[in-house]
């Protein structure tokens, strides 16, 4: 491991002394800093931290021994050695109570040196190792105690007795979970990946440990404010199961409608940040509200989940909405023409679909529930639809779909149905604004990509470079240039790598860095299954084609 050194002293001749003898003695550092006295040392200690300080005594503003005592209170795991020409006692007595590995005094010998600074690294080795050995330590303690949790947690959510279910539960409360019986309501949701995740070849299969740490660190930021837990499935590695809970006392203050509302967003945002910034498409199902976890809260938020089946992947289900969803004239042709219409377009008979979708007719016939599933189901179908990349349609909107109390600010279902038409339309013609705007950005970044096509060009150094995500910036580079970035700048490497093998004489090895692979063995690999003939081969075709016609 790399080590980091300070040293202090006010004269730059024995600052660089020193360093020249520690390179000299074979003490090799990652980072060497200087400082001219304690103050600026202090300094420099804020934006860097080291391990190792060597330091004088008397120097202005802030002495060795004032230096030693603050760092110490802030910095505890710093070595401190003192290279002096003060051979004062009190001086070396405070330097053993503040724990300075040494005071050594100048001109120190080169044997003295080595000695105390090998003494040194094996200390901070040791420290190194004990820290390693601790942190892994609590890895496995923070596994196996998640490992339980996950075998409890899928053992109560089978169990069908709810008595056997809190005994099994027994201590979960210690292990974070919060759920003591009768003293708090809960929410079980069942997360399934769907399988148009692995299909876009973003992900393969092989990847769901990589897809299930997302989502649970999505879904633990958003659900802090409540005690909550995620485990996986362990009868279907493509499910998680999310349990949300909030007091007893909390709900009735605030009511059961508001704890669903709460519910809804964390699982709104999550199921848009997922695809949104990695591409993972999930459908959820949600049980009511209960106050026992056991196998009829899973049940029901399974029998949610089934929905899918009638209404599509990538949705939110609740399972007090099962009978809107089930209804006979729930409006899924109609969804689905919404967003074909979105795609293309036509305001005219987005204005007539809304009206059909909330008619005044449906509306009246189901509970407000049916409104908020529209709404939902509206928004997020503009969000697909569009690619758009502006600030009204990745904030203002997210914002609307996340804010379910923003309905109740409307006195009528013609005022919902208005207000979402200018919202599609605002966000239609933010669409065609911003598609304008990232074609010139993509034109500008094929002119970059050719500039540069020999240096390391991550998509993601790209995106960020023409302030676009790198998602986004894929789907229109694709749309504008029929390829792939990946296989755009593959390809300009290529035929530069021709013209070097048709025009010079350079070795492949040679002609490979220069247009940007470093692993010639890569080069050559990818040179051939593109052309059909290793890079010689091409060199000793096209050459030999060349002298031909010469002669």
């Amino acid at each position: 491991m790399g080590r980091s050194i300070m040293i202090v002293d006010d004269e730059e001749l024995i600052r660089k002394g020193i360093i020249a003898r520690l390179d000299y003695l074979g003490f090799s550092f990652d980072v060497i800093l200087e400082a001219e006295d304690g103050l600026q040392a202090v300094e420099l200690l804020k934006s860097r931290l080291v391990d190792i300080i060597i330091t004088d005594i008397e120097m202005e503003n802030m002495d060795g021994i004032k230096l030693i005592r603050m760092v110490k209170e802030r910095y505890s795991h710093i070595e401190f050695v003192i290279l002096s020409g003060y051979a004062e006692f009190a001086y070396a007595e405070e330097a053993i109570r503040l724990g300075v590995n040494a005071y050594l005094l100048k001109p120190v010998s080169n044997e003295e040196l080595r000695k105390i600074m090998e003494q040194i690294f094996e200390k901070l080795d040791r420290v190194q190792d004990q820290r390693m050995r601790a942190r892994e330590r609590e890895r496995t303690f923070v596994e196996n105690k998640n490992m339980i949790l996950e075998k409890k947690i899928n053992e109560v959510l089978r169990c069908t007795d709810p008595e056997r279910a809190r005994q099994i539960l027994g201590t979960a409360e210690d292990e974070g979970v919060l759920f003591s019986y009768g003293a708090r309501y809960v929410l079980v949701a069942v997360i399934g990946i769907d399988p148009e995740s692995y299909q876009n070849r973003r992900f393969e299969y092989q990847d769901v440990d990589l897809v299930r740490f997302a989502l649970k660190n999505i879904f633990d930021e958003l659900s802090e404010s409540h005690p909550h837990c995620i485990v996986n499935s362990l009868t279907d590695s493509s499910q998680m199961y999310a349990i949300v809970s909030v007091p007893c006392s909390w709900r009735q203050e605030q009511g059961g409608e508001h704890f669903r509302q709460e519910a809804e967003q964390i699982f709104t945002m999550m199921h848009n940040m997922l695809w949104k910034y990695i591409e993972i498409a999930i459908t959820i199902g949600v049980s009511s509200i209960g106050t026992t976890l056991y196998a009829e809260s899973l049940r029901e938020a399974q029998e949610a989940f089934l929905q899918r089946v009638i209404h599509g992947s990538g949705n939110l289900y609740f399972y007090d909405d099962i009978k809107i969803l089930s209804a006979e004239r729930f409006p899924v042709s109609e969804l689905n023409k919404l967003k074909q219409y979105m795609e293309r377009h036509d305001t005219r008979n987005i204005w007539t679909l809304l009206n059909e979708i909330l008619s005044d007719e449906r509306v009246s016939q189901y509970n407000v529930n049916y409104i908020r599933v529209m709404w939902v189901r509206i928004l997020n179908t503009l969000l697909r639809a569009s690619n758009a990349e502006s600030s009204y349609l990745a904030k203002q909107l997210e914002n609307m779909l996340y804010r379910f109390e923003q309905l109740a600010a409307y006195k009528s279902v013609e005022e919902i149905r208005k207000y979402l038409y200018e919202v599609i339309l605002k966000g239609l013609e933010e669409e065609g604004n911003s598609d304008a705007n990232s074609k010139d950005k993509i034109r500008m970044a094929i002119l970059y990509i050719k500039e540069n096509y020999n240096q390391d060009i991550a998509i993601n150094d790209l995106a960020e470079k023409f302030f676009m995500s790198p998602n986004y910036f894929s789907t229109v580079f694709k749309k504008e240039t029929g390829q792939t970035t990946v296989n755009y700048i593959k390809g300009i490497r290529l035929e530069q790598a021709r013209d070097y093998l048709e025009k010079s004489e350079k070795s492949v090895v040679e002609i490979a860095k220069e247009v940007g692979y470093e692993d010639s063995q890569y080069f050559f690999k990818i040179f051939k299954k593109e052309t059909g003939m290793t890079p010689l081969q091409y060199r000793k075709l096209v050459q030999g084609d060349g002298r031909s016609k010469r002669n």
